[in-house]
């Protein structure tokens, strides 16, 4: 995860992920996986000053439908809250959504109420885009008349367009949901001045970055996702599951949630230790258009163990 800020705007990036070794093994606390942090990247950028107050809008310029707007209703009083309003209902992010909704409730926990109005006096104007590789670019080689080749490859624009809904576009597997929650999250704590680019913030990161994508994706998932968009490569231990369990709902009490959450906690099990791979040893990989719905064949694996469990 990498941070760049000045008061206005503020960026932060977060790279993708490939498992080199532990495949479905990393669903157990019992082993380890070797995870390479990409050089392909998801950014976020926000600035403060182009909308009304309560007011968010979200630009992912790569893709057809890539803008969503919001009306924030925060309270002050007990439940210290942030409610997120679709200003056009048809057109929803749930990853968007969950990591914009639930950043902001944390931050009211963390923040002076005069400082947030300040921050938030004309609303915020977001922009996320992710590097190419997270995306299969054969169609656009071929519009090109360009071989599939990766000099082709380094010759298309930075983030470019995928000229699709976000629906429809065809992945990769480098773990863009989870870059794109990470960088999202990140840049909302700093741009609020939550956080620096301390060990211990990186933990508040990590462990709402990992709150919000589980719960976007409907359940908690190994993590090494998320872990690796924040600390890049390392040998991964997941964190206990049990450790969501109480707040995997959308009506979650947000004290709760943001005790949970806190590294000063100490209920996070997870483990990083550092790894990368040996000086100018480079990983390549090849873009075959075509993947599987992680949570789904990660619930698949899951059940089978539970009915086979002496094997």
């Amino acid at each position: 995860m990498t941070i760049l800020t000045s008061r206005q705007p503020t960026a932060v990036s977060a790279p993708g992920k490939v498992l080199l070794a532990g495949g479905y093994l990393v669903l157990d606390r019992k082993y380890d996986g070797i995870v390479i942090g990409t050089s392909a990247r998801f950014y976020s950028v926000i600035y403060s000053g182009k909308n009304d107050f309560g007011e968010i809008s979200v630009h992912s310029p790569q893709f057809n439908d890539g803008e969503w707007k919001y009306r924030v209703n925060e309270s002050f009083d007990d439940s210290l809250s942030c409610e997120l309003q679709p200003i056009n209902p048809e057109k929803r992010n749930s990853f968007v959504e969950i990591a914009i909704k639930y950043s902001l409730s944390i931050i009211l926990h963390r923040i002076n109420k005069h400082k947030f109005q300040e921050i938030f006096a004309k609303g915020l104007d977001i922009y996320i885009v992710g590097s190419n590789d997270f995306y299969s670019q054969r169609e656009q080689l071929s519009k090109r008349n360009l071989p599939l080749t990766s000099s082709s490859l380094n010759s298309l624009e930075p983030f470019c367009k995928v000229h699709c809904n976000l629906k429809e576009v065809h992945k990769t597997g480098l773990g863009s949901s989870a870059a794109l929650i990470t960088s999202l999250v990140a840049a909302l704590f700093v741009h609020f001045e939550i956080v620096s680019n301390q060990t211990d913030d990186r933990g508040l990161i990590h462990n709402v970055a990992q709150f919000c994508h589980c719960l976007a994706q409907g359940k908690v998932g190994s993590g090494f996702d998320v872990s690796a968009a924040v600390w890049g490569s390392h040998i991964y231990k997941r964190f206990s599951p049990s450790i969501l369990d109480d707040v995997m709902n959308q009506k979650v009490n947000l004290s709760a949630l943001n005790n949970i959450v806190d590294p000063a906690s100490n209920v996070w099990d997870n483990q990083a230790t550092k790894f990368s791979l040996p000086p100018e040893f480079t990983l390549v990989l090849a873009d075959i258009d075509a993947g599987s719905h992680t949570p789904s064949m990660v619930g698949r694996v899951l059940k089978w163990h539970k009915e086979n469990a002496d094997q």
